[in-house]
């Protein structure tokens, strides 16, 4: 009996990518796809795996992964079906065997989801930061608009009078509360919190906020609400603090020193003795954050207008904040995993 599934491939060491065909037989399998590579143009490929090689299938909605011995074994072949239900349906045609490191991974994998799931089941401080950021950005729109008669333009930053237009935007943020060295170090110290909320063009909301979203909702979920917002907080005025003092004469604004301190209080979470952090998770955590910081360290020097002092001031503020901050999240003895799923819902 011989089923064939329409596919997205997504990782895997043939380098298919796209639309692709996965082929399921008595003792085969059949991965069908575009090879793409570098320097070379898409060719059309297939490879017939064994079904004794297949080890560590698993799935995750839509999407299914697994392993081929003797093929890149640290490497998975992924790719996403039509839906859920086919995903299940493929997997159970599957070899269902796991390697022991396998299964250790994935069984601390799901210990670390119940454990956050346990002690933080929502993220309402990261909502409440991303209402609140964008929410002041379009009222300044708003209240620009009335002053220069522009509309669509002056919110993306661009048009035939822009430079009018950043000017206008200019003092507007020193009056709304951007750090400006002269005015925030002779008694206007609040600037250092007022500043975090505060951006100077539309994609410079859309970059932050997209990575306050993809960082802060583990890190609200792994340190509680209440800890989150103070270790938001604290980052963002090490971060203020950094930038008054190594540049006192630059106009300065952004969330970006909170969020490299978010990233900062995440890595000092992982090693923190006794937090619950399985050691799957710790290196999943570190080998995705360590790219990340050195990318945007990197490119902010490369970029003349990046607030480096911001970035790397909320960095060691949020490092330091986040080792006073970090709790444990093993769960009391005697919990169910039952009552785990209860407390979760209440």
């Amino acid at each position: 009996m011989t089923e064939s599934f329409d596919v997205l491939f997504n990782a895997n060491p043939y380098y298919f990518k796209g639309k692709g065909q996965v082929i399921v037989e008595q003792d085969f399998v059949r991965v069908r796809g575009r090879s793409r590579r570098a320097i070379r143009l898409p060719a059309r490929a297939e490879h017939r795996l064994r079904m004794v090689d297949i080890v560590n299938v698993h799935t995750d909605g839509e999407y299914v992964g697994f392993h081929v011995l003797g093929v890149r074994e640290n490497l998975v072949i992924g790719f996403t079906t039509a839906d859920a239900a086919t995903a299940q349906r493929l997997a159970a045609l599957l070899p269902q065997r796991h390697t022991e490191d396998f299964a250790i991974a994935h069984s601390e994998r799901e210990e670390f989801h119940d454990r956050i799931d346990y002690w933080s089941p929502s993220t309402p401080v990261i909502w409440g930061l991303l209402t609140l950021n964008i929410g002041i950005y379009f009222l300044m729109w708003l209240v620009r608009r009335g002053v220069s008669g522009r509309t669509l333009g002056s919110m993306l930053g661009w048009g035939w009078n822009s430079k009018i237009d950043a000017i206008v935007r200019s003092y507007q943020l020193i009056d709304w509360g951007a750090k400006k060295g002269s005015l925030t170090l002779h008694g206007e110290w609040w600037r250092m919190v007022t500043s975090l909320f505060l951006h100077g063009s539309l994609l410079h909301l859309l970059f932050n906020m997209i990575a306050l979203w993809q960082v802060g909702q583990l890190v609200e979920r792994l340190f509680g609400s209440l800890r989150f917002t103070a270790l938001y907080l604290i980052a963002g005025v090490c971060g203020s603090l950094a930038s008054v003092l190594w540049n006192p004469d630059v106009n300065s604004v952004g969330a970006s020193g909170a969020i490299f301190g978010i990233v900062g209080g995440l890595l000092a979470f992982t090693r923190r003795e006794n937090s619950g952090v399985p050691p799957t998770v710790v290196n999943d955590l570190r080998g995705s954050l360590l790219p990340f910081l050195v990318f945007n360290l990197a490119a902010g020097f490369l970029y003349p207008h990046t607030d480096n002092a911001a970035h790397l001031g909320g960095l060691a503020g949020g490092w330091l904040a986040g080792l006073l901050l970090a709790r444990s999240l093993h769960v009391p003895a005697g919990r169910s995993m039952h009552e785990r799923r209860l407390h979760r819902h209440l």
